[in-house]
């Protein structure tokens, strides 16, 4: 996971640092070369030649005879291959992207301190290479750009080491993602949340998750179930989702693995009802929690939306959680926006990081969103959900 940021941001600091050992050469003008002309051969080499060329031309006029067709068009000039070019000497194979050159008041500070200041020149190039990196790991432009400032301001501030640049300019970096980090909004402890509820005798605790098709909300809940039961908490899963073929099947699948009660219906039966009953087996049998599945939905999709409302008037949820894949890419910020004006959204658990090597979301999305990563998913086993934590982003992020 983060792969494809982290080596991004490697990548860029590495190649502003070796810039000065790889200077882009200037162009100069280019004179075609003249082929060296190749000595005429010997007596004895032009004996050879002239009998070579008498016999050939004797064989050639055997083939013709006995096959006039194939003859050749003797007034027709024959096409010569065009001579390979001459490669050019001392030049060396350039990139697309020209390197970074540091200027000259540089290289000599450098030379003769043990740290410098980057130019302004120097440092805006520096940071057009980590801005490409991140906007390619789907980090959000707005938040890429607060980054930026952020960078742009400690390299104003700041002598770098110039033994040790690549680890001082890495350094730099993570800062300031540590800063954009610290910013977001910190989530609630749905774990420590039941714990009060439960102190309080204020169950069940009921929480919805909603999200679009396929992101993986009946497994997260299976996961979240494990957990709880792992913990000695009793809990409840609602099979609500009575819109997707095998939707049913899947949640019973999961409960009975995990050895929790499920509460289900059939197909097209109404979701809010299902999940009045969990609600109902939860209060008869002292059950702490109840978790809610819903059909995968589209911001866009007014009847599914118009029975998101009706679960949520039924059920009252303390939580509402949106369950959404990081490998989504910039979507997901649009998709948790438009539905958070719809019903409120308490935190967000990103699935499938396992398989996302851009990574981005996962710096942006609260920023852009305003509601915080409760968790994030990081494979298929049920111990696989992994508490949102801006360490565990920056040590998959940054390079050793």
């Amino acid at each position: 996971m983060f792969d494809g940021l982290k080596k991004k941001l490697s990548d860029a600091v590495k190649t502003f640092v070796k810039s000065e050992a790889n200077p882009v050469p200037a162009r100069s003008e280019e004179k075609p070369e003249v082929p060296e002309q190749q000595s005429a051969p010997g007596p004895e080499r032009q004996s050879d030649i002239q009998q070579v060329q008498v016999h050939n031309n004797e064989e050639n006029a055997k083939e013709i005879a006995s096959n006039p067709s194939e003859a050749p068009n003797v007034g027709a000039r024959q096409a010569e291959p065009d001579p390979p070019r001459a490669e050019k000497k001392g030049v060396p194979k350039q990139s697309g992207e020209a390197l970074v050159k540091f200027s000259l008041s540089t290289k000599v500070k450098k030379a003769f301190s043990g740290s410098v200041k980057l130019s302004e020149k120097e440092t805006d190039d520096f940071l057009d290479k980590i801005r490409i990196s991140m906007l390619q790991s789907d980090v959000s432009l707005e938040v890429t750009e607060g980054i930026m400032a952020d960078m742009k301001s400690r390299l104003a501030d700041s002598a770098i080491d110039s033994k040790n640049m690549t680890a001082a300019l890495l350094g730099i970096v993570r800062s300031a993602l540590v800063d954009t980090l610290a910013k977001t909004k910190e989530g609630v402890d749905i774990y420590a949340y039941i714990d009060d509820k439960i102190k309080s005798n204020a169950t069940p605790v009921r929480i919805l998750f909603i999200g679009s098709n396929g992101t993986g909300k009946t497994t997260t809940i299976s996961k979240i179930a494990y957990r709880l039961k792992s913990s000695g908490i009793t809990c409840v899963m609602s099979a609500s989702d009575t819109f997707r073929a095998a939707a049913i099947e899947q949640t019973e699948y999961h409960a009975n693995r995990i050895g929790v009660p499920v509460i289900k219906s059939k197909y097209g039966a109404d979701p809010a009802s299902i999940a009045f009953d969990a609600i109902a087996y939860a209060k008869s049998r002292g059950i702490a929690v109840v978790l809610i599945d819903s059909a995968g939905r589209q911001e866009t999709n007014k009847n599914l939306l118009n029975e998101m409302h009706k679960i949520v008037r039924i059920a009252q949820p303390d939580i509402t959680i949106f369950v959404g894949e990081s490998t989504a890419g910039s979507v997901i910020a649009e998709q948790v926006k438009d539905m958070s004006k719809s019903v409120k959204i308490d935190g967000i658990i990103l699935t499938k990081l396992d398989c996302d090597a851009r990574g981005g979301n996962a710096i942006s999305i609260s920023s852009v969103t305003g509601i915080p990563i409760l968790f994030f998913g990081v494979g298929e086993a049920y111990d696989a959900l992994v508490p949102y934590s801006p360490d565990f982003i920056l040590n998959s992020i940054m390079p050793n």
